[in-house]
């Protein structure tokens, strides 16, 4: 078993502390500061039981904060056939190291301009399914030192704190895995979307 670690950037300690804050606040003003609040529109306030829903809405503010934390990316790992992204408190994801097919090392700033089409921007990391030259699965705590790989057709992007490390051991695991060369990497040449 090799395990690749992958340490959250300093934007994205700062953006997530600040994110958790807000999200743990809400329900603090919400039911602690304004325990008298009404809700509703100009006609008056809406009926209890939205007043109660309102609230007990409030309470999913730091659930999100939660399962954002749940879902993050902490570290790569290649055993057993398989590579894993290992997730702080989430069952792994895992690809098939037989099913790789290229692998290589993205420029720096690559991950600029993508767009984000289902998946976590910033809080405890970039994670989910974006779209830059095709789609891709993203696995990130920061947008720096980008690995790419591409796994049964499908582009997978990971973010480990030794990028060159991992491609190495995915070349040296993976049978059919091929480094990708310049222009390669980063291009949509996988057959599938993520």
């Amino acid at each position: 078993m090799r395990q690749f670690p992958m340490s959250l950037s300093a934007g994205v300690k700062v953006i997530s502390g600040l994110v958790v804050v807000l999200l743990c606040a809400i329900p603090l003003l919400v039911w602690g500061f304004f325990p008298g609040i009404a809700i509703g529109g100009p006609g008056g306030p809406a009926g209890a039981g939205v007043q109660l829903a309102t609230r007990l809405g409030t309470l999913l503010a730091p659930l999100i904060a939660v399962a954002c934390f749940a879902l993050s990316p902490r570290a790569v790992e290649i055993e057993g056939g398989e590579l894993k992204v290992l997730r702080r408190a989430w069952p792994a994801a895992a690809y098939r190291l037989s099913e790789i097919e290229r692998v290589g090392i993205l420029p720096p700033g690559w991950l600029s301009g993508a767009l984000r089409t289902f998946g976590n921007g910033g809080l405890f990391g970039y994670y989910g399914w974006f779209y830059k030259k095709g789609a891709f699965r993203l696995f990130a705590t920061r947008s720096d030192r980008l690995v790419e790989t591409v796994i049964g057709g499908r582009r997978v992007v990971f973010s480990p704190d030794d990028p060159s490390r991992l491609v190495e051991a995915i070349l040296a695991a993976a049978p059919r895995a091929r480094r990708a060369q310049g222009a390669e990497a980063g291009a949509a040449s996988a057959t599938r979307t993520s």
